[in-house]
């Protein structure tokens, strides 16, 4: 196995005992990248707690996904505030998809920083 494969299936079961920042980054978000997967950016958005929702922007945030992270916030605001939720679903799942268009987008972007930046992350 990869050490990038090693490293991503850390993350998926929450970023192992001793995560480094690109750790757990990386953990949120796939976390929330998960949920979205099953349920959609409105089911992210309302079950991730304050403090999850903001791991997850910041996971976004450090492999260079901002926009991402500003759709999350624009969902929980929207999840807070509107409603006809249904109305912004499919709007908010579309543009997810373009700003995501599947998991080997995600891979590439861990891939590419963990070749750049291999100390953001516990040895595998």
């Amino acid at each position: 196995m990869k050490p990038t494969d090693v490293i991503w299936n850390r993350a998926c079961d929450g970023g192992g005992p001793n995560p480094r920042d690109g750790d757990r980054a990386l953990a949120a978000l796939l976390y929330a990248h998960g949920l979205i997967m099953n349920g959609g950016v409105l089911n992210a958005a309302e079950y991730l707690t304050r403090s999850e929702l903001a791991a997850a922007q910041t996971g976004y945030q450090f492999f260079g996904l901002d926009a991402a992270a500003r759709l999350l916030s624009h969902a929980r605001q929207i999840f807070e505030t509107a409603e006809d939720l249904g109305s912004h679903e499919a709007v908010l799942d579309r543009q997810y998809a373009t700003l995501i268009p599947d998991d080997s987008f995600l891979v590439e972007q861990f891939e590419r920083h963990m070749k750049a930046s291999p100390l953001d992350f516990a040895a595998p």
